[in-house]
């Protein structure tokens, strides 16, 4: 093909001078057949010719550089364009993708042939707008690479034909990197509610939602963060919650008293789970709770929000994996983040999504001009270039390489299985500097400091777990374990939780707790100190150093004349004792049983936990459990011989009793059909996905053929995510079934079609 700079150049010819090329003999059949002028491969948001739209050449990034990921499916789109000012139409073809392999990576193995999706053909033109042309999915031959078949270093090789034709008329090569495997791993709080309605007129009883509400509501995070697109959800049990939501933010884009209040129970859970860090705990509402002026609540690495609040979910996920606000009016936001001009300017940042995103779902293209980023508070659309980039290597997300021949380590498979001891990497500019983060027998303190800056405790109990909590900052608070002799034998800064609901930026924001500020004790904020639980002792305290006049501490030493006790809790004359504790299966319930030793006392707190490896790995089956018996939902846990553990809290001291092996049954699987959504409305002819989140009792991933498609009763497709046409204009039921040796499970969707040119969901 003839080099494209001079072609450019060509397309000025006039019809007398090209008919006159041809007089003299110049092959010239070339001019008249279209060519790719490039493709775009993305999985939410990619850079394509970015000098076209992007102003600031410090925006701007190489074709095909926004980093993809292993296992989720890629969208590739082909652009076509013709060397004279002529349209092409009824252009069609194929993608060949071949796979580096074999020592050193040299061979290049074949992996697929994929055609075009519908309606399979586009046009070939040199007249048509940059701006029409990303924004309009027909004005591209578009085609879809799998999620099992996108890894490792790709060769994608673009061949295209006229319709009616066999002849091959041009080709277009592009290599791309998908060697990045991130998943989302999600260990889900499930929260019931019994408390006051909205109005205070009387009182809801609601149930905590279930492990397939979870996978449902996390379908936008996985499609819009660089993640795989199967994620892994697990149970850490259930909660029970009763005051209203309706409290106001304590600070822009904060979190009010309320939603503190219910992350530090939810931290609660966390610490029960062994503080793990390896996960991101959301605590799940039921629909129906009384919510107002604030949606959901991230407080350092402990998240919650509704049932069915996709885009909230995204946006607490978000803060969990180390992502701040985007700037949006009186919320200024990460100040480094971008203003992508045309569409935002430095003085008033919108939060614009940068670059063109496509919704890999459906293929609804998100325009950079009106759509902002999900972690602002402007229009939430899409993610942005911006926050895709901070997303990419997240530890929360377990990143690792794939597809390639260099030995690695094993990675944490079993989410039920403890990592007692984790490897953490070192500083960046000291990689070698790893040290080994060990569980230890630990005395949580968890609570609140109020508005009025008074410490309120929620829990006080004794665990095994890792002593480090991430993204927290300290405070000029101290937690002791004093003894008999009044000397303490224990003790822990205590570290507030970070309010990523802050807008860092402006001076008073630092009220917020997210300035970086050490040693601040102004409140509401959560808090929680972890202490060596060295002996019993006699005494627990919290004491409080002088503050400076700007608010950070002015510490003169353990003991000194600065310091004060802010509160204490002494020691009971004996501690609780568990004389039986027996837990039993029945169905997908569990339960629990148990007599105490002390019978005249009631306010004990218990909490439970379990085990799949003997007792060296325990999670978290439930917290804040009050009485002498407990039912709960067995749905989310392993099958197979388990063993429960009783903790019993007293407010100082915690008595453990471990239970009879316990052998679960087999279950069947829990399946959600993650999309198309319940109620959505979508285009005739166009392309639809098929996609499902199944969770099995022995997390082993189902057989694809396993997995069954039917829209209206006619089976349409196999597999846990593919692409159909979408059917014809009308209401329709969308059914999957899902069959393993303990049995079989469904789940179903009713949507709409209707007639269109170009769908959008969003």
């Amino acid at each position: 093909m003839p080099d494209l700079k001079l072609s450019e150049r060509i397309l000025d010819l006039t019809l007398r001078e090209v008919q006159t090329m041809g007089k003299i003999g110049l092959d010239i059949s070339w001019l008249f057949n279209p060519y790719i002028k490039g493709i775009e491969v993305t999985q939410a948001i990619q850079y394509y010719n970015a000098d076209e739209h992007l102003t600031d050449p410090n925006d701007r990034g190489a074709n095909n550089s926004a980093r993809l990921v292993a296992y989720k499916p890629a969208w590739v789109r082909v652009y076509l364009g013709t060397f004279l000012n002529f349209q092409v139409p009824n252009l069609t073809g194929e993608l060949v993708i071949s796979r580096r392999s074999g020592p050193y990576n040299a061979l290049m193995l074949p992996v697929a042939t994929l055609t075009p999706l519908p309606p399979g053909i586009a046009s070939a033109t040199n007249t048509i707008s940059y701006v029409t042309e990303r924004g309009i999915l027909n004005s591209t031959l578009n085609f879809v690479i799998p999620a099992d078949d996108m890894f490792g270093y790709l060769q994608l090789e673009v061949r295209i034909r006229r319709q009616s034709e066999n002849q091959q008329i041009a080709t277009h090569t592009e290599y791309i990197d998908a060697t990045l495997l991130q998943t989302l791993r999600l260990r889900g709080i499930f929260i019931s509610y019994n408390g006051q309605n909205a109005a205070g007129t009387g009182t809801l009883n609601l149930a905590a939602p279930t492990l397939a509400d979870l996978q449902n509501t996390a379908a936008y995070t996985l499609t819009v963060d660089p993640v795989q697109s199967t994620g892994s959800f697990t149970s850490a049990g259930s909660l029970t919650w009763s005051t209203p939501l309706t409290g106001v933010a304590t600070a822009p884009g904060g979190c009010s008293t309320q939603w503190l209040q219910l992350n530090a129970a939810v931290a609660q859970v966390r610490t029960n789970d062994g503080n793990r860090n390896d996960l991101i705990y959301y605590g799940l509402l039921p629909n129906g709770v009384p919510i107002a002026n604030v949606g959901g609540c991230e407080s350092s690495g402990v998240s919650t929000g509704p049932n069915g609040a996709q885009v909230t979910m995204a946006h607490e996920v978000g803060h969990g994996a180390g992502l701040s606000h985007g700037p949006c009016g009186t919320t200024s936001g990460d100040p480094n983040y971008p203003a992508y001009e045309p569409y935002d300017t430095v003085a008033n940042r919108m939060a614009s999504i940068g670059e063109y995103g496509l919704n890999i779902n459906t293929g609804a293209i998100l325009n950079p001009a009106n759509n902002d980023d999900y972690m602002s508070y402007c229009n939430q659309n899409w993610i942005s270039l911006y926050h895709h980039q901070k997303l990419i290597n997240v530890a929360r997300f377990k990143p690792q390489t794939v597809g390639v021949n260099t030995w690695k380590p094993p990675v944490l498979v079993d989410p039920w299985l403890w990592p007692w001891e984790i490897l953490q990497p070192g500083p960046v500019e000291e990689p070698w500097n790893r040290r080994f983060l060990r569980a230890a027998p630990l005395i949580s303190i968890i609570g609140i400091v109020n508005e009025e800056g008074k410490i309120e405790i929620q829990s006080v109990m004794r665990v095994l777990a890792l002593p480090q909590i991430e993204n927290v900052l300290e405070t000029n608070f101290t937690a002791n374990l004093v003894n008999s002799n009044g000397a303490a034998v224990s003790k822990s800064l205590v570290m507030r939780f970070a309010s990523h609901g802050c807008g860092c930026g402006r001076a008073k924001d630092k009220d917020c707790g997210c300035s970086g500020r050490e040693h601040d004790s102004r409140g509401p904020f959560v808090f929680q100190a972890l202490l060596p639980d060295v002996e019993d002792g006699a005494k627990l305290t919290i004491t409080k150093s002088k503050e400076g006049a700007d608010g950070t501490g002015d510490v003169d030493g353990a003991g000194g004349a600065g310091v004060q006790e802010v509160w204490s809790r002494e020691a009971p004359a004996s501690k609780p004792q568990i004389l039986r504790f027996e837990v039993y299966p029945h169905g997908n319930e569990g339960y629990a049983k148990w007599e105490m030793g002390e019978a005249h006392r009631d306010d004990f707190d218990f909490s439970m936990q379990f085990s799949k490896d003997e007792g060296r790995s325990w999670n978290s089956a439930g917290v804040g459990i009050k009485g002498r018996e407990y039912k709960f939902d067995l749905s989310g846990f392993p099958s197979g011989e388990l063993v429960f553990a009783l903790l019993a809290h007293d407010g100082f001291y915690t008595t453990k009793f471990i239970s009879k092996p316990v052998n679960l049954p087999r279950r069947t699987p829990i399946v959600s059909i993650m999309h198309p959504v319940n109620g959505g409305v979508f285009f005739e002819g166009q392309p639809l996905r098929l996609w499902c989140a199944i969770t099995t009792d022995t997390l082993q991933r189902i057989d694809q053929k396993r997995c069954r498609w039917l829209i209206d009763g006619n089976e349409m497709q196999t597999g846990i995510d593919g692409w159909i046409t979408a059917p014809a204009e009308g209401e329709h039921k969308c059914t999957v079934t899902v069959d393993d040796e303990a049995g079989s499970a469904e789940a179903a969707v009713s949507f709409v079609t209707q007639r269109g040119l170009q769908q959008n969901d969003r």
